[in-house]
């Protein structure tokens, strides 16, 4: 959620105020136009998939936005275990089956044969409206999101108003700072940029204990210590066993080794994308809570509640293999020395 950020001296309160995404009929439109685009160019590329004109492709466009506005927060309202797969099947299989309905409740503008080909159409519909959102400038859906995540929270009865500040913690890995300081000069990461020469914000560099690699540097920041975590794999002593910061049970165990209590993420917090939880409620692809990623989780409803997010995965899925095996090719053609082995089968689990 966007805030207005209030100028405070140094140790003096946080004020912070939400300042809530405010409708916008120019964006409302040129996504309409992107959509018809879309839908235009499907049927120009996928066999059986017929548009009968421009003016149709924009009532085509508008009959499954409403569709996909109806079914697809259904979808992710459902209390399905193992969320992630059952959902992400599901929704793929509702983007084609709002295109086959589009294509029932009005066939003068869209035709589509069947199932298959409704479901290469919507594949070919999120690719080219990815490219001309990102070309238009359009690709920002913080005002439909927010109205979703509120639905789902009221819902839930989870709704929490608040004027207490929040902090988002973001780890990558293995970023180095003068290779942060040579994006910002660049201009790869302008609102972190802006930040520091707005003056509200610092660069501060941070060395890792030893050992330095993931595992250890995440239980340190989300759960307070990393002791005992000697390397990424290891073999402990007095069992002979292996452990490993990849093994989700390994994980598990390791968190709860070193957990006290009171971890980063304890009071209201979210992981995401995790080694360990930080001691989280609530948790999505955290490898430590993986065995609640078998129960229902409601964390991933606002990512289903848009039906275009799955074939947006898809599609983008597709071009980092694409990426990877450019890369490898690459490689082999400089004759780069050393280098890993970049097999195909090697591209599949990088890219998901």
């Amino acid at each position: 959620m966007p805030e207005r950020e209030l100028d405070t001296a140094y140790g003096q309160e946080v004020v912070w105020t939400p300042d809530v995404p405010r409708f916008n009929p120019l964006k409302l439109a040129l996504n309409w136009i992107v959509s018809a685009a879309a839908v235009g160019v499907a049927a120009a590329i996928v066999p059986h998939v017929t548009v009968h004109g421009v003016g149709e492709a924009f009532i085509a466009a508008a009959v499954i936005a409403i569709l996909n506005a109806v079914l697809s927060p259904v979808i992710a309202a459902l209390r399905l275990p193992f969320t992630l797969a059952l959902s992400f099947v599901l929704v793929l299989v509702l983007d084609a089956v709002v295109l086959l309905l589009a294509s029932k409740i009005d066939p003068n503008s869209i035709q589509v044969d069947s199932f298959g080909w409704a479901l290469a159409a919507a594949l070919v519909i999120s690719a080219a409206s990815m490219v001309l959102q990102v070309l238009l400038g359009v690709n920002d859906e913080d005002t439909y999101m927010l109205r979703v995540i509120r639905r789902v929270a009221r819902r839930q009865g989870g709704q929490v108003h608040t004027s207490d500040p929040g902090i988002v913690f973001l780890e990558i890995d293995g970023l180095a700072l003068p290779v942060l300081a040579r994006a910002m000069r660049d201009g790869v990461v302008p609102e972190m940029a802006r930040w520091r020469a707005d003056g509200t914000h610092m660069l501060a560099e941070w060395e890792t204990d030893l050992s330095s690699q993931t595992g250890a540097s995440q239980a340190g920041i989300l759960l307070g210590s990393n002791d005992n975590i000697p390397a990424f794999r290891w073999v402990e002593k007095e069992s002979g066993k292996v452990m490993s910061c990849s093994s989700p049970a390994d994980c598990a165990e390791i968190e709860r080794r070193v957990a006290t209590g009171d971890g980063l993420l304890i009071n209201d917090g979210a992981s995401r994308g995790n080694l360990f939880s930080g001691e989280a409620d609530a948790v999505i692809l955290t490898v430590s809570k993986m065995e609640a990623e078998k129960r229902a989780n409601p964390g991933y409803r606002g990512f289903f509640a848009n039906g275009f997010n799955v074939t947006r995965v898809l599609v983008l899925f597709g071009w980092e293999v694409f990426l990877e095996r450019a890369a490898a090719i690459r490689q082999v053609r400089r004759d780069v020395s050393p280098r890993g082995e970049r097999t195909r089968k090697y591209a599949l689990p990088r890219c998901a």
